[in-house]
């Protein structure tokens, strides 16, 4: 897992060559321009997801992980929680879906990641998650995911 600003992206462009792409639109995109849906940017390699919704109670919000795409939070606007844990402290609740390229589990509380606004957050395969969790009482949220496939 990674927490930076957009002043330190250029420090992870080597982990990928599609990751200066993605930080960059994200860096760089309108709040005012903002459309939920998916950003194509090379098919189901690299892509966007763009959220408009809620942020969920504790309970609500879901423990997953990817195994072919390194995930990119990105917060436009709004307040959310992320929650990190480790994989032995976690069981497995739904099996690997192919398909969705998720797997969920549950079990342990986890660990607050303290994302600066205007910064980003970078899951890699393997690593679990919980997004869009309530910072309080729950709120709308604009927020950006990119996925690079690595596989």
């Amino acid at each position: 897992m990674i927490i930076d600003t957009f002043e330190n992206a250029a420090r992870y462009y080597m982990l990928h060559p599609a990751m200066e792409i993605v930080l960059d639109y994200m860096e760089n995109i309108d709040p005012s321009e903002f459309k939920a849906g998916r950003i194509e940017i090379s098919g189901e390699n690299v892509f966007i997801n763009a959220m408009a919704q809620s942020t969920v109670s504790e309970e609500e919000a879901v423990w997953e992980s990817h195994e072919r795409h390194i995930d990119i939070h990105y917060l436009l606007e709004g307040t959310e929680v992320i929650k990190y844990a480790e994989e032995y402290k976690m069981e497995v609740e739904v099996p690997y879906n192919e398909e969705k390229d998720c797997t969920l589990f549950m079990g342990s509380d986890g660990m607050e990641v303290n994302h600066p606004k205007g910064g980003f957050v970078i899951f890699f395969p393997e690593e679990i998650h919980k997004a869009m969790v309530a910072d309080g009482i729950p709120s709308k949220v604009k927020k950006l995911v990119g996925k690079i496939r690595v596989d």
